[in-house]
Parts: C-alpha cells; structure tokens; sequence
C-alpha cells in the first residue's frame, strides 16, 4: 500500500490514522456503512481491491462514532441516522412518486374544477346580457304605456273641460230663456 494520497484518496492506514482507529477497525466501521447502505461498493477501491476513503468519509465516520456514544444508540443506528439506506430511498421514492401522482390528479381535478366555473361564469354571463335586453324592452314599453297614459288623460281632460263647458253654456242658455213659469207671465 501507497501512502500516497491519490486524488485527494486515503488508503485505510492514512484514514485509520487520521481518525485514531486500527485499519481493523476502520474495516468494521465501513463494513457497518456497506450494510446500512446496502451497496457493498460504498467505498471507492484501488487495484487490489482495498477500500479509499475521501475527507468526507472521515467525516462521517467520525459523526457515527459520536453519535453512537448517546443513549440507547449503536453504530449501527448511528450509520442508519447518517447514511441513507436503499430501503428508505425506495420508500422517499415510492412516497415522491405517490405525492406526485396525487398532486397531478389534485391538479387535474382542479382544471376540471375550473372549467365548469369557467362555463358557468360564461352561462351568467350570457343569461345577465339577456336580462339587460329584456330589462331595456320593458323600459321602452313602459316609456310608451307612460306616454300613451298621458295622451290619454289629456284627451279625458280635453273632453272633460268640453263637457263642462257645454253644460255651462247650457246652463246660462237656460237662465236667459228664464223659468218656464216665466213664459207665461210675459
């Protein structure tokens, strides 16, 4: 083994040493990851196999170990907490695609929502311009019952001042004639 850093990689003694750990240990510690994991190819490998580990690898693995210093926690429920494993990005998956589909059909119901206001919108619409135009013959009509009204009460009240007055002139005609005892006094 190289201890050489090949492309910012560290061979498991370089990251055993940065980390204060055995090679041995290292081992357990990565092994833990490839299963938390499930992907026993985690770790980049040189030619004879042996695993590289980069600075955030260190990292990690210095977080799991804190972590599994807590109560009632393991490496391995500290790696669970670190790295993904493969069934909760199925599960994310699986959730991310059913959150997608339901916020599609959310979204075609939504359309389908909005087309039918759409068209009542359209209905209410055309059902109002129809009341105008029936509101403005009503007032037309009215407009000609109104003046019609008034022709009518001014020819009642032309006829009216006709009557009265003939019967005036029939009245004065009649006094002038006098009482019809006067015509035998005379």
């Amino acid at each position: 083994m190289s201890k050489v850093k090949t492309n910012n990689l560290l061979t498991p003694a370089q990251a055993a040493k940065d980390l204060g750990i055995s090679v041995a240990t290292l081992r357990k510690y990565s092994l833990i990851v490839e299963r938390t994991t499930k992907n026993g190819q985690y770790f980049e490998r040189n030619s004879q196999n042996n695993r590289l580990y980069t600075s955030k690898n260190i990292e990690d693995f210095k977080e799991m170990v804190k972590l599994s210093h807590g109560p009632k926690m393991t490496l391995e429920t500290s790696a669970m907490q670190i790295y993904p494993t493969a069934e909760v990005k199925e599960t994310t998956e699986a959730k991310d695609n059913d959150e997608i589909s339901e916020l599609h059909t959310t979204i075609d119901k939504l359309e389908s929502e909005n087309k039918k206001r759409e068209l009542t919108i359209s209905e209410l619409q055309q059902e109002l311009t129809d009341t105008q135009k029936a509101k403005e013959q009503l007032q037309v009509e009215l407009d000609t019952l109104k003046q019609q009204a008034e022709e009518k009460v001014e020819n009642t009240d032309e006829h009216q001042d006709e009557n009265i007055k003939e019967r005036v002139n029939e009245k004065v005609n009649d006094d002038k004639k006098g009482h019809w005892w006067n015509r035998f006094r005379g």
